[in-house]
């Protein structure tokens, strides 16, 4: 127990800090670990006599760790009868999950408090406590009486430990000792802590056993060493030396995303998968059970029989645009039809953010003139022609014009003319256009060109996507530095519907850089936006919209879930709901 003079010390300079929080830095006699969560809870807009826990209705997503920890508990009643303390356990955002007290009395005082299962307890609902400290820090931590930030918790002492998965090493929860504040000890981080290693220790139990019955699974449809097998979770990846030999870590993502789809699919048949170097490959998926739960999936991978290993003959598309990556077979049949007519007038269609221009400025070269089709607004049309007419007697090679469905009927007429006079003078012309639907009407200039060039959506080559973010990368770093992307990086982006396809992949890659100065870039680095977004669940009609406005309330907040319900209109219990049921991962987000 504290002595009463080192009780009135604390509380003088939690007055101090908490009167005056532009000076916190001054504070002395408090611990800097307790300074920073004063911090802390100041910048989530909590006052001392301003905050409190909320409660908080959700479905229960963690019954797998209450129960292990209730068996482990269990073992312990002998100290906890002996003792007026409360162990609690709360999940990854704080909701307190379960609590055991034997003491009736103290039990009521701990009601009273809204200690007690389904309330949330992280800094930004109560300020500094123990289980808001480890969630914040990922640290053990004890915070003794004055140390609190809320003035209803002066009494009590709590002493918290992190309990991480140990796997992935994700903090999954915490696990808190309460006491009243004349009964502190030393002793009470030591105990909290020994019992979150145990459950710990359960936890990899359980995940063992999840291995063993892949491997179980694998070893029985691994008869035929001769083709790939693969048997796979969102973990673990058990192959046979086939399977090494052919598949790549971006492989392995793209297979377990194919194997994930047919596990929540009522039917399992065969179906063709397109490999990262664009090789086509049937997959035959059957589910691994762990008793009545399927936990994974074995894969068998063979060559497709109906195809060479290409859709497209040996050597097709080989000369690549320069400057430009690819391997699927849509850019492959891109690269080749290029390349056929390179002399000749093109026109290349295509949905936003394609690349449409990027192909025709490489196959242009460097003494080429580009035009604007979308600046006719802002001029007459004849001035236009002329301009275009007098960059290109500059000396240009070939001409590009952009944009070309932005002109109507009679300009595209004129147009025509131009373009006929420009040929006849040598020029090589290229222009680029968004891909018509078959229900609008086609413009006159594109029967002009000798050849339409349809260039590919994101959607048709994601297997290039691995090579399209290291040539972006390249593109954007300074010679000095080197990033990879790391293939659950990969993977998550590949699962994400672009809207301006390899344009929007360039704005994320830039944004990312931007920010990132580490040597790999994982799932976890990507904004958080773009995790909820590659949610396996697929988001219908107005769920978009919540989702996008959740995530761009929070990023205003940044992280404040109080500030980001109030700004959205919500309770802050609905905000956590709408969370879960969007299959929002805030787990690792950073603001």
């Amino acid at each position: 127990m504290r002595d009463s003079g080192g009780r009135q010390l604390i509380l003088a300079a939690r007055e101090r800090a908490l009167s005056s929080p532009d000076d916190l830095a001054a504070v002395s006699g408090v611990r800097p670990q307790i300074v920073e969560s004063w911090r802390r809870s100041l910048m989530h807009g909590l006052g001392p006599d301003r905050c409190a826990p909320s409660l908080v209705s959700c479905d229960d997503t963690n019954a797998q760790l209450r129960q292990l920890a209730g068996e482990i508990v269990e073992h312990r009643r002998a100290a906890l009868s002996q003792s007026s303390c409360s162990l609690a356990m709360t999940d990854s955002s704080g909701r307190l999950l379960r609590r055991w007290v034997e003491d009736s009395g103290f039990a009521a005082i701990l009601d009273s408090h809204c200690i007690a299962p389904d309330y949330t307890w992280g800094e930004a609902s109560v300020g500094t406590n123990s289980s808001g400290i480890v969630l914040e820090t990922g640290q053990s931590a004890t915070v003794a009486g004055p140390e609190h930030f809320s003035e209803e918790l002066l009494d009590f002492t709590c002493a918290g430990a992190p309990i991480r998965h140990p796997i992935t090493r994700r903090l999954v929860g915490t696990l808190n000792v309460t006491v009243r504040f004349r009964d502190t000890s030393p002793i009470l981080q030591t105990w909290v802590t020994d019992l979150a290693l145990e459950i710990e220790r359960a936890l990899l139990n359980v995940a063992s056993r999840r291995e063993q019955v892949l491997m179980s699974a694998y070893l029985a449809e691994n008869r035929d060493i001769r083709h790939p097998v693969i048997c796979l979770d969102d973990q673990t990846v058990i192959s046979n030396a086939a399977a090494a030999r052919r598949f790549s870590s971006v492989d392995q993502a793209l297979l377990w995303e194919h194997a994930s789809t047919v596990l929540h699919s009522s039917a399992l048949h065969d179906s063709t998968v397109s490999l990262g170097d664009g090789t086509p490959a049937v997959v035959k998926v059957s589910k691994v059970f762990d008793g009545t739960r399927p936990v994974g999936a074995v894969l068998r991978v063979m060559p497709e029989p109906t195809r060479a290993a290409s859709e497209l003959p040996k050597g097709y598309g080989s000369d690549p645009i320069p400057g430009l990556v690819g391997t699927s077979d849509a850019w492959r049949r891109l690269c080749h039809e290029a390349a056929e007519f390179r002399q000749r007038p093109k026109l290349f269609v295509g949905d936003a953010g394609v690349g449409k221009f990027a192909v025709a400025a490489a196959l242009a070269g460097n003494h080429v003139t580009v035009a604007e089709a979308k600046s006719l607004t802002n001029e007459p049309f004849e001035d236009w022609l002329e301009n275009v007419r007098r960059m290109v007697s500059g000396g240009a090679s070939a001409l590009i014009l952009r944009r070309l469905d932005q002109l109507n009927d009679d300009e595209a007429h004129a147009a025509i003319r131009l373009l006929d006079e420009l040929t006849c003078h040598g020029i090589q012309v290229n222009a680029t256009m968004r891909q018509v639907s078959p229900h609008e009407d086609r413009s006159p200039i594109t029967e002009w060109f000798d050849v339409v060039l349809e260039v590919p959506s994101l959607s048709q080559r994601i297997q290039d996507l691995p090579l399209i973010l290291d040539a972006l990368t390249m593109r954007h770093l300074p010679a000095a530095r080197s990033v990879r992307w790391l293939p659950n990086a990969v993977q998550t982006l590949s699962r994400i519907n672009w809207s301006r396809n390899v344009a929007s992949i360039d704005a994320v890659v830039r944004e990312i850089l931007a920010r990132h100065r580490h040597p790999t870039i994982s799932a976890a680095d990507l904004p958080p936006r773009l995790r909820a977004e590659a949610g396996r669940r697929d988001l219908a009609g107005l769920e978009h919209v919540e989702a996008k406005a959740i995530l761009d309330a929070l990023q205003k907040a940044r992280g404040n879930k109080r500030i980001a319900a109030d700004d959205l209109g919500i309770a802050r219990s609905t905000l956590y709901r709408k969370v879960r049921a969007l299959g929002i991962d805030l787990s690792s987000s950073n603001y």
